[in-house]
């Protein structure tokens, strides 16, 4: 087996991931939220190679 650069992430470990949601101030108004967060990559586990 050989290691391959994760073509899920291109090596980077993970991906920026955005989440969008809706939420209600201290005042009862309901304003949009979004949040962007770090995530290990789905395909490689966060190590950035898959082995083939």
């Amino acid at each position: 087996m050989t290691e391959q650069t994760c073509p899920g992430c291109a090596g980077a470990r993970g991906t920026e991931k955005t989440e969008h949601s809706v939420e209600t101030d201290g005042q009862g108004w309901q304003q949009p939220v979004r949040r962007t967060f770090w995530s290990p990559c789905t395909v490689c586990a966060g190590s950035g190679v898959v082995h083939r």
